[in-house]
C-alpha cells in the first residue's frame, strides 16, 4: 500500500487521510429520524382531527380506562401524543441497542 493510500495503525489509530483530502466527514441519520417523526406525528394528528370532523360522536373510551371528548381537537391531540410516544419508544430502543453494538461506527 502506498503513502497516499488511506490506511489505519491497529496500535495507535492514527489515520492518514489521500493526498489533498481535508478531514473525513462524519454523517449522522439523527436530524432524518426527528423529520421522519415529526411527520408522523402531524399526520396522526390530522388523521384524527379528520375522523372526529367526520363523526358525531360525543366521547371516546381509549383502552378501557380514559374517556376523551369526541371533538376533532381532542382527537388531533390523543393522535399526536400516541404517537410521540410510540415513535420515542421505538427511538429509544434502537439507541439502547446501539450501545450494545461492538460494531458501530463511532
Amino acid at each position: 500500500m502506498s503513502d497516499a493510500a488511506t490506511t489505519t495503525d491497529d496500535a495507535g489509530g492514527d489515520e492518514r487521510l489521500i493526498e489533498g483530502e481535508e478531514e473525513a466527514v462524519e454523517a449522522s441519520g439523527r436530524p432524518y429520524l426527528v423529520g421522519a417523526a415529526g411527520a408522523v406525528t402531524l399526520f396522526a394528528a390530522a388523521a384524527g382531527y379528520v375522523v372526529a370532523a367526520n363523526n358525531a360522536v360525543p366521547a371516546v373510551t381509549v383502552f378501557g380506562a380514559v374517556t376523551l371528548p369526541g371533538s376533532p381537537t381532542a382527537m388531533a391531540l390523543y393522535g399526536a401524543v400516541l404517537s410521540l410516544l410510540v415513535v420515542g419508544t421505538l427511538f429509544g430502543l434502537v439507541t439502547v441497542a446501539s450501545r450494545f453494538d461492538e460494531d458501530a461506527v463511532r
